[in-house]
C-alpha cells in the first residue's frame, strides 16, 4: 500500500514529458537560471531566440518494432476512477496505477533528480510582495486540450482548487489547495493565465511542494457533480459558537453539539456525492485516459492522441541541467548550461496503443503469469520474497531492475483508544518487536530494518543518527526491558511475564492492567494477508506472538488489501494495523504534514493522520518546516522531526525494501537507474516502449 504520495500519499504529477521532429532552424529557447541578489535566491527567466538542430529521433531499439499493447499485472482491484475519490478515501496504490498521469498539473518533478519544473506552465513564476502582507505568483499555461479535445484552460485550473477549498475535500486533497492551512486564491486573469493569492509569503511547502503540482480536473466534465455536492453546503455556515472537544462527555453543550453536527453533515453529504460520481469517460491530459473496467478481470487504458507532451523530448546533464525539446523546436532549460556529459535522453509516448492491467488475486499468481508470458510487467508496491523473484526470473526473456526504494512499512497506533493512547505502552511495543530477526531469519534478509521516519534512500532528508537503543538485544532482555517499562509507568499483572531460561521461551504475563486498574480489552492488528503480501503477514503474526508474551490479548487479523481502507482511513476505528507507504515528493517530504500533524487526525478531519498523534512540539517543527524558503532549514527540521516521531512512536516503522522490478525484455525503459524504481514512476505506461518483437 502506498499517499504515492502515498497510498498512495501520491500526487500524481507530470514528469515524464517528450518525441522530437525536425526544428526550424531559429527556435524559442526559454531558460531559466538561479542567482544571488542582495543575499535572496532569485529564479530567473530569459527568452531568446538561438540557431539550433533539432534532436534526432530516438530510433527504436534493435530487434523490435513498436508498439503492442502494454499488459501489466496487479494483485488488487482499483477502488474508484473517480480521480475526487482516489485522492480522498478511496486512495490506494491500485487507483494510482489505473489513472497515472490522467490529471495534470501546472508543474511537477523531473525524471531521476526531481527537480522542481514547469509542465503546463510557460516557465517558473516569481513570487511578488504586494506590500498589504499578501503575495502573488501568476503562471502563463501551454495551450492544451483534455482527451475530448475540449481546451484545458484557467478556469478548469480555477475550478478544481476552488472545489477542494469549498467542499473541504479530506485526505490528499488539502495540501493541493490549502497546504499547511495557508489561504491561497485562484483567479483565471485570462483563458491560459492563472493568478494565485497567498495570504502569507509562499513556502517551499506551500508552493513548490503544494499548489504547484496540484492536479487539474476538468470543468466541462465535473461541473454537473460539484454542483450537486455544493448544494449541500448552500446556505451552511460555521456555527458561531466553539467546536466541543467532547459531545459524548457529560455536561457537554448539546446545542452547540447540535449545531456542529448540522455543519459536519452538511460537508460530509457534499463530499459524499462528489466522491461517489460516476467518472465513466472522464477526460484525460495525460498519455492515456481510462477507460473500461471489468470488475476481477481487467482495467483498460487507451492512448490519448492528443496529449501535449507527445512528440517532446527529455534531455539531462552532469551540470544539473534539465531541458525540454517540444516537437515544434520550442526548448526550455533550467538549472545549468547543458555541460558535461549527457545522463538521460529519451522522447515521451504514448507508445503502446493500449495498456491493459489484468487483475490476479495474489503476487504469487502474477508474477507466475509473468514468467509465463501472459504480462509484460508486474507493478509491484511490495516487497519480493527472494524464491518468488527467482522462480519468476526463469520464464523467458524475463528481466530483473533493482533500486533503492523510497516507501516504508509500518505498524500505527491508533492513539484515542486505550492501551495505544499510553506512551509506555507503544514504548514497551517498540522493545519487544525484534525487526533485525523477522527481516534477516524469518524473510532471508530480502528487506531491511527501518528505524527512521525517511527511507535511508533519500539521502538529503534522512537522519542517520536517529538512535537505535534495541537493536541486537536478545529475546530475553527486551522482555526485561519492557516489563521494566510498563512497571515504572504504573502497569502490574497478576503473573509478569518473565524470560525461561530453561525452555529459552517466555512465560506470558497473566491479568495485564494499565496504570489505573483498568483492564485490556480484545485488541487486533490490522494487516494484509500472505497471499498479498507475505512480508507484512509475516510481521503482523510475529508482533501479535510477542505482545501476547507481555500479556496483551493481541490478535492478527488478515485480511484483504481493501477491506482495511474503511476501518483505518474513514472510520478511523481500529486498534493498530500494518500498511504501508510510497512517499511521493522526492524533493520535498510533505507527508510529514499529512501523517502526524494534530490538525490531519483521521478521526477529527477524515486526513491522513491515523494515529491521531497531537504534540505540541511535532506540531511546531512541521508548521516551521511547511512555512519555510530555507532549504537548508528545512532538512534540520525534518532531522528533528524524525527523532521526535521516533520516541512519540505513532508508527513503529518496520522495514524498507529495494525494488526489483521484473519485466520481458520487449518492454524498452526510458530509464531503469532512479529512486524507487519503474514501479515508483508507475510502470512508466507513457513512455515505456513495448516491442511486437523481440
Amino acid at each position: 500500500m502506498s499517499k504515492k504520495f502515498y497510498l498512495v500519499l501520491g500526487i500524481l504529477v507530470i514528469a515524464s514529458l517528450a518525441l522530437a521532429a525536425c526544428a526550424p532552424e531559429t527556435v524559442t529557447v526559454v531558460e531559466t537560471v538561479i542567482v544571488e541578489k542582495e543575499g535572496e535566491t532569485i529564479v530567473e527567466t530569459v527568452v531568446v531566440e538561438v540557431e539550433a538542430e533539432a534532436p534526432a529521433m530516438e530510433e527504436v531499439p534493435a530487434g523490435g518494432e513498436c508498439c503492442d499493447a502494454y499488459r501489466i499485472a496487479i494483485f488488487e482491484e482499483p477502488v474508484s476512477l473517480n480521480y475526487w475519490n482516489y485522492l480522498g478515501p478511496g486512495s490506494s496504490v491500485w487507483t494510482q496505477y489505473v489513472l497515472a498521469g490522467q490529471a495534470p498539473a501546472l508543474f511537477g518533478l523531473s525524471d531521476v533528480r526531481f527537480d522542481f519544473i514547469p509542465s503546463l506552465a510557460k516557465a517558473v513564476p516569481e513570487a511578488v510582495d504586494n506590500g498589504d502582507g499578501t503575495w502573488t505568483i501568476t503562471v502563463e499555461m501551454v495551450e492544451s486540450t483534455w482527451s475530448d479535445g475540449e481546451a484545458l484552460t484557467a478556469d478548469d485550473v480555477v475550478f478544481t482548487h476552488n472545489a477542494c477549498k469549498d467542499l473541504k475535500l479530506t485526505q490528499n486533497w488539502p495540501n493541493q489547495c490549502s497546504p499547511n492551512g495557508v489561504d491561497v486564491t485562484a483567479e483565471a486573469a485570462d483563458e491560459y493565465t492563472v493568478v494565485y493569492t497567498f495570504a502569507e509569503a509562499p513556502s517551499l511547502g506551500t508552493w513548490q511542494a503544494g499548489i504547484a503540482l496540484a492536479p487539474i480536473l476538468p470543468e466541462h466534465f465535473w461541473a454537473a457533480g460539484v454542483a450537486e455536492a455544493y448544494a449541500f453546503i448552500d446556505g451552511i455556515v460555521a456555527p458561531e459558537v466553539e467546536r466541543p472537544e467532547d459531545c459524548e462527555a457529560e455536561g457537554a453543550d448539546a446545542d452547540a453539539c447540535a449545531a456542529w453536527a448540522t455543519y459536519d453533515e452538511a460537508y460530509t453529504n457534499a463530499r459524499t456525492t462528489l466522491y461517489e460520481a460516476d467518472a465513466t469517460d472522464a477526460p484525460s491530459a495525460g498519455g492515456y485516459t481510462t477507460d473500461k473496467w471489468e470488475a476481477g478481470a481487467f482495467v483498460q487504458r487507451t492512448a490519448n492522441e492528443g496529449y501535449y507532451f507527445k512528440g517532446a523530448e527529455i534531455v539531462e546533464y552532469e551540470d544539473g541541467t534539465w531541458m525540454l525539446v517540444m516537437p515544434d523546436g520550442t526548448e526550455m532549460m533550467l538549472y545549468g548550461a547543458a555541460e558535461g556529459e549527457e545522463t538521460l535522453r529519451y522522447t515521451s509516448g504514448p507508445y503502446s496503443p493500449n495498456i491493459i492491467f489484468s487483475i490476479y488475486g495474489s503476487q504469487d499468481a502474477a508474477f507466475l503469469a509473468l514468467a509465463n508470458g501472459e504480462v509484460d510487467y508486474v507493478i509491484n508496491p511490495l516487497g519480493l520474497s527472494r524464491g518468488l523473484r527467482e522462480q519468476a526470473e526463469r520464464g523467458e526473456g524475463i528481466t530483473t531492475y533493482t533500486n533503492a526504494d523510497y516507501g516504508m512499512y509500518y505498524i500505527a497506533f491508533n492513539m484515542n483508544k486505550f492501551p495505544m493512547s499510553d506512551y509506555a505502552f507503544r514504548q514497551a511495543m517498540d522493545i519487544v518487536i525484534d525487526k533485525e530477526f523477522v527481516v534477516n531469519s524469518v524473510l532471508g534478509g530480502v528487506v531491511f530494518p527501518m528505524y527512521s521516519a525517511m527511507p535511508p534512500g533519500n539521502g538529503f532528508w534522512y537522519n542517520p543518527d536517529v538512535e537505535t537503543p534495541y537493536v541486537g538485544m536478545t529475546r530475553e532482555e527486551r522482555v526485561n526491558l519492557a516489563v521494566q517499562v510498563l512497571t515504572d509507568a504504573g502497569w502490574s499483572w497478576e503473573t509478569a511475564p518473565a524470560y525461561n531460561a530453561d525452555t529459552e521461551d517466555v512465560d506470558p504475563g497473566i491479568g495485564v492492567k494499565g496504570p489505573d486498574g483498568q483492564e485490556v480489552p480484545e485488541l487486533t492488528i490490522l494487516g494484509p494477508g500472505p497471499a498479498y503480501d507475505p512480508l507484512r503477514a509475516t510481521f503482523n503474526q510475529w508482533i501479535s506472538e510477542w505482545a501476547r508474551e507481555l500479556g496483551m490479548p493481541v490478535q492478527s487479523e488478515l485480511t484483504g488489501f481493501n477491506t482495511i481502507l474503511g476501518p483505518v482511513f474513514v472510520e478511523a476505528n481500529y486498534d493498530m494495523y500494518i500498511l504501508g507507504w510510497s512517499l511521493g515528493n522526492v524533493a520535498f517530504p510533505s507527508y510529514f504534514y499529512d501523517f502526524w500533524h494534530s490538525s490531519q487526525c483521521t478521526a477529527d478531519t477524515g486526513n491522513y493522520n491515523t494515529p491521531c498523534l497531537k504534540s505540541d512540539e511535532y506540531d511546531a517543527l512541521v508548521e516551521e518546516f511547511m512555512s519555510t524558503g530555507d532549504l537548508a532549514r528545512a532538512q534540520e527540521l525534518v532531522y528533528q522531526m524524525q527523532v521526535v516521531l521516533a520516541d512519540e512512536r505513532p508508527y513503529i516503522n518496520l522495514f524498507y525494501k529495494q525494488t526489483h522490478d521484473l519485466a520481458n525484455e520487449r518492454v524498452v525503459f526510458p530509464y531503469t537507474e532512479s529512486l524507487g524504481g519503474i514501479e515508483f514512476q508507475t510502470g512508466m505506461q507513457t513512455d515505456a516502449q513495448v516491442m511486437l518483437s523481440k
